[in-house]
């Protein structure tokens, strides 16, 4: 959950850490004048901006430092970091944001916030959890939200990543529902009230765990969401996937059509008609087999949006529809 800069001979021995501070650190590096700079932050601590010496890990001269007081108003908590144990054996770790005591001590309404997919890391010790402002106007509505590192999720070593080759979109939704079925066990989670929402990567996940466990999750927001990996970029999926020809098992099971005819819940679908990385067709395939399956659906479109909305009506838009929704058929 944390990321530090070490120092090592070549032959591993000798380890060294520099960087001292609980929390996340970005470096980067200038040998020659024996310097890093470090970009610092934690669940509790607002970005830093630093020089520091390579040799000695300490710090020579200060860049930048946010004083938490400039937004101690605006009542930002902390999610609580857990962790279990998947019955095959696997630690996972999840956050959790819990309501205030005046919601009462639960089990509550909630909002899984996933993204899931290779080279990313949503469990850290850093202040973009806490800054997670979807996350906390749900929880200051009374929502339990909800956030796991499944198998496949980056930094944690090359076996844990690589449960996803020629299998995408089956060991991730399979611990997600186990991670909600634990905060069930624990009184956290109310489960007739799950909702789930996520861009991109994140946006096939909510599709699949709709479609794949429609007893456990309810509602969903998917975000540009991948809907078949032929119609994906073809370096990164067959990076993980293959060919085609030499996976057609991964790849029918990692679609989402074949799932569709199972959906139950309610299911709010945006995108940007411009997307330049998960292409329009990819919902435009998905709003085809609803149709043929005559499930109901919610659709948000951005004509002039590419991947990530970018315009402020349009973001602010994004996220009054998406609250809404969640709100709605959650509360």
């Amino acid at each position: 959950k944390e990321r530090h800069l070490y120092r090592t001979d070549f032959n591993g021995t000798k380890l060294e850490k520099l960087t001292s501070t609980s929390g996340v650190h970005s470096v980067f590096m200038d040998v020659k004048s024996d310097q890093f700079v470090d970009i610092y932050h934690s669940l509790i601590q607002p970005p830093s901006v630093k020089i520091c010496s390579i040799s000695t890990g300490s710090t020579e001269r200060n860049i930048f430092q946010q004083d938490y007081d400039d937004i101690s108003g605006m009542d930002l908590k902390p999610p609580d970091m857990i962790s279990f144990i998947t019955p095959g054996g696997t630690k996972l770790f999840g956050a959790i944001y819990k309501p205030d005591k005046k919601h009462g001590d639960g089990p509550f309404p909630t909002v899984v916030s996933v993204y899931g997919g290779p080279h990313a890391q949503m469990v850290t010790n850093g202040w973009n959890m806490t800054v997670a402002m979807r996350a906390q106007y749900l929880r200051e509505k009374g929502f339990l939200v909800f956030v796991l590192d499944n198998r496949g999720s980056a930094r944690r070593g090359s076996t844990f990543e690589s449960v996803l080759k020629g299998n995408m979109g089956d060991l991730e939704v399979e611990d997600q529902e186990f991670g909600l079925n634990w905060l069930i066990s624990q009184g956290l989670a109310d489960k007739d009230r799950i909702g789930i929402y996520g861009w991109s990567y994140g946006g096939y996940l909510t599709c699949m765990a709709l479609m794949r466990y429609p007893d456990v999750f309810q509602v969903g927001v998917a975000g540009a969401p991948v809907i078949d990996w032929t119609g994906y970029d073809t370096a990164y999926t067959e990076r993980y996937m293959q060919k085609p020809s030499e996976n057609q098992d991964g790849y029918s099971n990692g679609s989402v059509l074949p799932h569709v005819k199972n959906l139950l819940g309610k299911l709010l679908i945006v995108h940007g008609l411009i997307d330049e990385n998960v292409h329009f067709r990819h919902t435009a395939r998905l709003l085809n087999s609803l149709s043929e399956q005559q499930k109901h659906y919610d659709l948000v479109l951005f004509p002039q949006e590419r991947h990530m909305p970018r315009k402020q009506l349009d973001l602010e838009y994004l996220e009054a529809r998406c609250l809404k929704y969640l709100v709605e058929h959650l509360q």
